[in-house]
């Protein structure tokens, strides 16, 4: 008999045990409200806490419009929600950030060992609750398999009180969540586990969220986030750069990304500022590149901002920082920004000196090599060496040659027809004509080749690329070039075939002085004298000075 009740005895102080510690888990729960731009409430339910540092579980939905969010906790005490922690619209579920700090929280379960079964009794714990009062037990009537976690069916019915409510065994851990569906809940290990990596920058359903997002654990990891967010959220990527600076405040990389945003921004005080703090925070080895991004930053908004020089974010600075970065480590990268401030600043001769420096290193390319011959050009160098760095400019190109590559070609060929070297410039035209492709090209593009071609005495192309041009010409621009067709006919003293081509101009260029004459000559030199003294003397109307000469040979 004895043993028999010393049996009930220890069974009832286990009950009174298990059932003692869930009842005090009211502690840990929250109030939480959120509000949208205008300072409405948008929410008002059930949050609590999962850890001793304000961290808090709740319901995803409010939070696709709130852009401001505080709990309350059991003693009325107000705090900010800060940050989102991790969020998933499928589960439903949100962990945030609050400035609370509190020693009631529930811990979470860890693993399948400890999730519930069909048949288990949980605890649903409220909001506002007393040591008087007896959580609602709750019985799991289906534990179902979902991800990488579990769903649950209870007996609690629609009692919209309990939505976002842990659910808790008889030890005190949170199994699950109360869903915002009547009888549903879902394992905790859905809200614990959501967590923001660098790779969630570009995550489209958190980036949807107004509230700002931490930061990923781990400085390098945190960096990754912030260039990845840049990209694509610049207005949050200065809140993650303040997040930044506030946990590593000694770090310069952070003052300079936040510097660069500023400027972006156009405010050159505050990016001054902390391009001055990052250079306080620099050491030997990293002072050089500080300098070089702040010359990049202040020529950057100076080509792009005209308001950038009454901030005094001029050329001058820029070239100032990019020397103080050459002197420290005098790397091809510095002399490079060097040449870019000098270029913008025309000072050619100076500029191609640096370029020169560059085109010796390793980062030369075609872009230097092309840069450096603007400025050699600019600055009244050799027409030898202008044309030398050109060819080393398609030197570099690959192949198949793409449209950057036509481009060098065309410039090249612009500055031998300046030179007067009109076969060659003829060869890089045709160049290229091959790598664009004629269909699209237009009027202009013939027509000047046939200009060159006829410098070059090269007349059959020169008729090629004028009929290619009356071929694409609107009906505005077409007889002119059946001018210039007949034009180029004349020289080669064909009059048949001149005739031909300005009279089709004529009707259209009735006044053209030169084409009269083309045609007053050609009907001359076939023999109808009658008709070319017709169009000279309507030419010397027009006030053509040589027509009268012309008149006398005719006559």
């Amino acid at each position: 008999m004895m043993k028999r009740f010393s049996i009930l005895f220890l069974l009832f102080i286990s009950t009174l045990h298990l059932l003692a510690q869930p009842k005090d888990a009211w502690k840990a729960t929250v109030t939480l409200q959120a509000y949208d731009t205008n300072g409405e409430n948008l929410y008002t339910g059930t949050a609590f806490f999962v850890d001793p540092s304000g961290t808090i579980v709740a319901q995803y939905a409010p939070f696709t419009k709130a852009t401001r969010a505080e709990i309350i906790d059991q003693k009325g005490k107000h705090f900010d929600v800060t940050h989102i922690l991790g969020a998933s619209e499928k589960y439903g579920l949100i962990r945030l950030r609050t400035t609370a700090r509190s020693n009631a929280y529930l811990t979470p379960i860890t693993d399948s060992n400890e999730v519930a079964q069909k048949g288990d009794r949980l605890y649903a714990v409220g909001y506002l609750r007393t040591k008087k009062e007896t959580p609602q037990v709750v019985t799991i009537q289906e534990a179902e398999r979902y991800d990488e976690g579990m769903f649950y069916t209870t007996n609690l019915g629609n009692e919209s009180k309990y939505t976002s409510c842990p659910l808790i065994n008889s030890a005190g851990k949170v199994v699950a969540i109360v869903s915002n569906q009547p009888g549903e809940a879902l394992d905790v290990r859905f809200a614990t586990t959501m967590v923001i990596t660098a790779n969630s920058a570009l995550n489209k359903e958190l980036r949807a969220l107004p509230m700002p997002k931490a930061l990923p654990e781990g400085q390098e990891e945190a960096k990754k986030y912030i260039t990845l967010l840049e990209a694509v959220d610049p207005a949050a990527a200065l809140i993650a750069m303040n997040d930044y600076i506030s946990v590593y405040p000694k770090d310069a990389e952070g003052y300079l990304s936040r510097a660069s945003r500023y400027a972006a921004l156009k405010q050159y005080t505050l990016a001054d500022q902390d391009f001055q703090t990052a250079l306080q925070n620099a050491d030997a080895t990293t002072a050089d590149a500080i300098h070089y991004n702040y010359s990049r930053t202040l020529y950057t908004a100076y080509v792009n901002d005209t308001t950038a020089a009454i901030h005094h974010w001029d050329l001058e600075r820029a070239l100032q920082e990019a020397n103080t970065a050459y002197s420290l480590s005098p790397l091809p990268l510095y002399a490079l920004q060097q040449g870019n401030c000098l270029y913008a600043m025309e000072r050619y001769h100076d500029d191609y000196e640096k370029y020169t420096l560059v085109n010796a290193s390793d980062i030369a390319s075609d872009d230097t090599y092309f840069t450096a011959m603007l400025a050699l050009e600019r600055a009244g160098g050799d027409t030898a060496e202008i044309l030398k760095l050109l060819d080393k400019t398609i030197e570099l190109q690959s192949r198949p040659y793409n449209t950057r590559a036509a481009t060098y070609f065309f410039e090249r060929a612009q500055r031998l027809v300046a030179y007067g070297q009109y076969r060659k410039a003829v060869l890089d035209y045709n160049k290229f004509e091959s790598i664009i492709g004629p269909r699209d090209l237009n009027d202009t593009f013939y027509y000047m080749r046939e200009q060159v071609e006829l410098q070059g005495h090269m007349y059959q192309q020169a008729l090629d690329d004028i009929e290619s041009a009356i071929l694409a010409a609107s009906s505005q621009r077409k007889p002119y070039y059946q001018y210039e067709e007949a034009f180029i006919y004349f020289t080669c003293a064909e009059y048949e075939k001149a005739l031909a081509s300005g009279l089709e101009a004529y009707s259209s260029l009735p006044n053209h002085i030169p084409l009269i004459r083309i045609l007053a000559v050609s009907y001359g030199e076939t023999g109808n004298k009658a008709k070319a003294l017709e169009l000279l003397r309507h030419a010397k109307e027009l006030g053509d000075e040589a027509a009268d000469a012309l008149i006398e040979k005719y006559q």
